[in-house]
């Protein structure tokens, strides 16, 4: 974590291959314990659910990472919501748990694709 002024500055970063989801996917399971009712329902209707799942994937792992808090000694994986903003960019919705990790901080997402990876980067300034 880098401090720039009196504001620490954290940031996380994942990709994931679309194929390693789509094959995961197949176990309502997994589904269930990573993403919530609104990741699966905006995903699932979408012509590459694959792909936004992973995205959706990569995000909660960088915010885990921005958080520096590990899976299961802090936040959970529906702790972290990805949802749309406002502008239609994807957005971070946390549980109280997960926001204690950001102190009053604020957290800003971006996600990418290419035809098999997902990416996502989370800074928390």
């Amino acid at each position: 974590m880098k401090t720039i002024g009196q504001r620490k500055v954290s940031c996380g970063i994942d990709i994931v291959l679309i194929s390693r989801i789509e094959a995961a996917a197949k176990s309502p399971r997994f589904l269930k314990r990573v993403f919530t009712e609104a990741e699966l329902g905006y995903s699932l209707k979408k012509r590459s659910p694959h792909k936004h799942l992973a995205g959706r994937f990569a995000a909660k792992e960088a915010c885990l990472k921005a958080l520096a808090t590990g899976l299961g000694k802090g936040a959970g994986w529906k702790d972290i919501e990805v949802v749309n903003s406002g502008d239609g960019g994807p957005a971070l919705k946390l549980s109280s748990v997960a926001k204690e990790y950001l102190s009053g901080r604020k957290a800003f997402l971006s996600i990418a694709y290419t035809k098999d990876l997902a990416a996502a980067s989370v800074v928390v300034e």
